[in-house]
């Protein structure tokens, strides 16, 4: 078992053998995602920001879509095409409402 300590101001160092599990080598500041579980343990999960011009590409729909094709081509399958527009229109149709944030 192994301890970290924590300072008054929540500061703490990750021991080097869990920072190296859980990707926090190399430079520069890293993201975690902190949540209570059910049972009421704490869970750090790497994470990293995605830029909002690249949202699309991580809705569930698009990775659908992706994994069919990937599929495809593995198993020498021909698989859909699209034209420009109806691409276009696909991923307007995913765009959610205009908030201006």
């Amino acid at each position: 078992m192994t301890f970290m300590l924590v300072d008054k101001r929540g500061r703490g160092t990750f021991p080097e053998e869990f920072r190296r599990v859980i990707g926090l080598e190399g430079d520069g500041p890293k993201l975690l995602l902190l949540s209570v579980t059910p049972h009421g343990t704490i869970e750090l999960v790497p994470a990293a920001l995605v830029p909002r011009d690249q949202l699309w590409f991580h809705h569930p729909e698009v990775q659908e879509r992706i994994a069919e094709a990937e599929a495809g081509f593995r198993e020498g399958r021909s698989v859909r095409t699209e034209t420009p527009e109806e691409a276009q229109a696909f991923l307007d149709r995913l765009k959610p409402a205009s908030s201006d944030a």
